[in-house]
Parts: C-alpha cells; sequence; structure tokens
C-alpha cells in the first residue's frame, strides 16, 4: 500500500510516519509539507492513500482533493472537528477524518477501512491478524447523514439503533431521532465502542441505557426491545450478571 503523509506540521508528519512503520503493509513514498509539492509528486508517481492535513497554507488539504485529476484513497487529519461536513462533501474519496493529535489506534482503524473498501468488505469483515497493531477502538462519536445533512451523535446519548427495511433510526435519549438509509450490519462496523452490542437482527444497545433484561426483551427508556436467541448468549456475558 503505497502512502503519502502531506502536513505542515513537522510532529505530525513524524508521528503519522512512525504509527505507519509499525504496519507491515503500510509503504511512505512521500513526505510533504504542502499540497504544491504532493501535487508534483503525484503527476509521475501514482499512491493507494494519502494522510492529509486540512489548514495549510497556500493550499488546503480540501482545496487539493478537489483539483486532483485522479484521487486516491484520503484520510483527513486535523486539528478541528468542524471541518467535517466539508471533507465529508467529497465523500466518493474520504475513507476517513481523524481529529489531532492523531492516535495510533485511530489511524489504525481508519486504514482497515480503506483496506475494507478496495477489497469490497465490511470493516467486520476484515481479519483481526492483518496488523500487529491491536486495539479496541474508542471514538465516542460518529457522524450520520439524515436528510441531506452530516449530523454528529455522540454515542453515550445514543439510546439503540432500530433498522426497518432499508432504513435505519438512531434514537437518543433527548428525544430526538435521525433516520439513515442504511443496513444495521453496515452501522454495527462503524459504531466499534465496547458499549454498543446487537442483541436482535433490528436492533443494537447501548448496555448503559438497559433499565432491566427479562427472558426475551430488554428496556431502554420505556422501550421494549426483543433479544433474539442468538445473541442473547452474548449480552448476558457482556453484562456480566451477579
Amino acid at each position: 500500500m503505497r502512502c503519502l503523509i502531506v502536513d505542515d506540521e513537522e510532529m505530525s508528519r513524524m508521528h503519522i510516519q512512525g504509527i505507519c512503520h509499525r504496519i507491515p503493509d503500510v509503504e511512505i513514498v512521500g513526505i510533504f509539507d504542502n499540497a504544491l509539492a504532493a501535487n508534483s509528486y503525484l503527476s509521475q508517481h501514482p499512491v493507494d492513500l494519502i494522510f492529509l492535513d486540512i489548514e495549510m497554507p497556500d493550499c488546503s488539504g480540501i482545496e487539493f482533493v478537489k483539483n486532483m485529476d485522479q484521487v486516491p484513497g484520503i484520510i483527513f487529519t486535523t486539528a478541528k472537528e468542524n471541518y467535517a461536513i466539508k471533507a465529508f462533501d467529497l465523500i466518493d474519496h474520504v475513507v476517513d477524518y481523524i481529529v489531532k493529535p492523531v492516535a495510533s489506534m485511530r489511524l489504525l482503524r481508519a486504514i482497515n477501512r480503506f483496506r475494507a473498501q478496495r477489497n469490497g468488505q465490511t470493516e467486520a469483515e476484515m481479519p483481526t491478524t492483518s496488523s500487529p497493531i491491536q486495539a479496541y477502538p474508542n471514538d465516542n462519536f460518529v457522524f450520520v447523514k439524515s436528510e441531506k445533512r452530516l449530523v454528529r451523535i455522540n454515542l453515550d446519548e445514543l439510546l439503540y439503533v432500530e433498522t426497518t427495511g432499508d432504513y435505519s433510526i438512531f434514537k437518543l435519549q433527548n428525544g430526538q431521532q435521525f433516520v439513515v438509509q442504511s443496513s444495521l450490519k453496515n452501522i454495527g462496523s462503524k459504531i466499534q465502542h465496547p458499549n454498543f452490542i446487537k442483541v436482535h437482527r433490528s436492533y443494537i444497545v447501548n448496555l448503559n441505557k438497559i433499565v432491566d433484561i427479562e427472558e426475551n426483551t430488554l428496556v431502554i427508556d420505556r422501550k421494549v426491545i426483543p433479544i433474539s436467541r442468538a445473541h442473547r448468549a452474548g449480552l448476558l456475558e457482556r453484562i456480566m450478571p451477579i
């Protein structure tokens, strides 16, 4: 996997390079402190993936991508979360968006996502032995596309996700809900957080929000949610009842 690092901050470049050196199939073929120099390299050397800062002098990372003729995979890195909406306007090419400082496991998750997309897999289908670096991602939010806009959802406030047909509903504790055109399998591959578990073919729930559990149902915020026979044992193992 041929990769570039494009970032005007020296420490950030060195940090990302150091992480990538620990991943056997990732080869850093170029490191640049500005988009113009990177563009000159790309005119003669195709790459698979770019770790790209957004805020840079002369040409931002977003402008850089918009003006590319052939766009490889892009993992945006930036110190400001509010660039997410602009970044996801380029959703066809943007693999992921990471807020600095870049954590090793967070970068690995983004690289795994790129591998999955390139191989036509979901992240959940990626083999766990693909890299020597192994850890549980600890992101505490997700962005969902609902009604033509991107909405940030804090996972601490998410009660459950329910799937109906081709759509999924994100139900929040403040009463809000967001409808997303996505399968529960796809959502499960994105929400990789220890507090969330699939309990039924139509439900992913927040373990911290469960009020009580009976034989084949559980309750969250007065909502009765079914527990399938296939998922009951896994649920009980996770909550470890006394």
